[in-house]
């Protein structure tokens, strides 16, 4: 099997996922995740690496970690090794425990791009079906067709703050002492209020009650890097592009823009954005439809850049939308198409 294209960089700052094999668990107690914390502080030492924020689930785990050495193959293999052996001497079994190479992502540390991979990687604890986030509350929510009422949401703070396995406690200050293999300065440093856990804990707060929100997990997926245009230009000047060592294709883009799903929707339906903005035409929620999915772009901002009042009105209209499109093939067409030129292909 081909491996994926990674970048190793100097000073690189990367978002790393890796997963049990077979979804299993990789920590089944407290004493494992334990020790995996003090792998990570031997990897700090071991390749020099500066380790921003983690989580560990049941079955896989998320880091945030820069590499002045430009080492990061090197530090997270070892760091699965290390693990890997220290587990299954413990528990008696043999096999691998990660589900093939890790996963990652390079990540743009010059503007916000850090401080909203730190909020998702942290809010991990609260996706979870048994906080009422299934497969279908999760998309109502991130589409905002629904949002947790108040006792889902303080639930769902409640589990946040006693989940002791991320760096979230020490980021809003629940935790005092900070580790010093963890450094938690270069996130906080970059919130709007610099430096302030208190800041911070609103930020995650306000994430909890409006619900859940997909645009930046959707980001994540099958890119090589994520960031702004002059970022991600740099990073493809590091690529090569004949490299058949490359499973399928990571894309390098920042979101799509506003811009193009207009003029894209305006050659599909053969009208100006101006004539799709009267009522009654499809098209401009095609555009929205197109905005949520491929741009990241929540209701909020939908309907300010459509002049609505209230984003409740693009919620509706999207649902007449969808609605619609299922009884008529030339919507269906139309949203076939701005999904083939929008999407990121694997």
């Amino acid at each position: 099997m081909a491996r994926p294209l990674r970048v190793d960089l100097e000073d690189g700052v990367y978002h790393v996922m890796s997963r049990g094999i077979d979804r299993r668990a990789i920590f089944t107690a407290d004493k494992d995740r334990r020790h995996f914390l003090e792998v990570l502080a031997a990897a700090r030492d071991r390749f020099r690496l500066r380790i921003y924020a983690y989580v560990l689930m049941d079955n896989h785990f998320h880091l945030i970690v820069c590499t002045p050495d430009a080492n990061l193959s090197r530090a997270v293999q070892w760091i699965k090794v290390s693990y890997s052996m220290w587990f299954n001497s413990t528990y008696q079994r043999v096999g691998p425990l990660f589900q093939g190479r890790f996963r990652s992502e390079l990540v743009d540390s010059s503007e916000s791009w850090l401080v909203e991979l730190s909020l998702y990687i942290h809010l991990n604890p609260v996706r979870v079906k048994s906080l009422g986030l299934d497969k279908h509350q999760k998309k109502a929510e991130a589409t905002g067709w629904s949002t947790p009422s108040p006792e889902e949401a303080q639930r769902r703070l409640n589990v946040l703050r006693n989940f002791q396995w991320s760096s979230y406690p020490y980021y809003v200050g629940l935790r005092r002492t900070v580790p010093e293999w963890l450094d938690v300065s270069e996130v906080l440093d970059r919130v709007a209020v610099r430096g302030q856990q208190s800041e911070y804990l609103r930020m995650t707060e306000l994430r909890i009650a409006h619900g859940h929100e997909e645009q930046f997990e959707n980001q994540l997926k099958n890119r090589l890097a994520i960031g702004a245009a002059d970022f991600l230009e740099r990073i493809r000047g590091l690529c090569d592009p004949g490299d058949r060592d490359v499973a399928g294709r990571r894309e390098l883009r920042d979101r799509v823009l506003w811009e193009d799903l207009i003029s894209e929707v305006e050659r599909l339906v053969g009208k100006s954005w101006a004539e799709l903005q009267k009522r009654g035409e499809w098209g401009r929620y095609l555009v929205c439809w197109g905005a949520q999915k491929y741009a990241g772009v929540t209701l909020k901002e939908i309907a300010c850049k459509c002049g609505y009042k209230d984003y409740g009105a693009v919620n509706m209209g999207l649902r007449r939308f969808i609605f619609q499109s299922k009884k008529d093939p030339v919507i269906r067409k139309a949203m076939k198409r701005l999904d083939e030129m929008f999407k990121v292909q694997t």
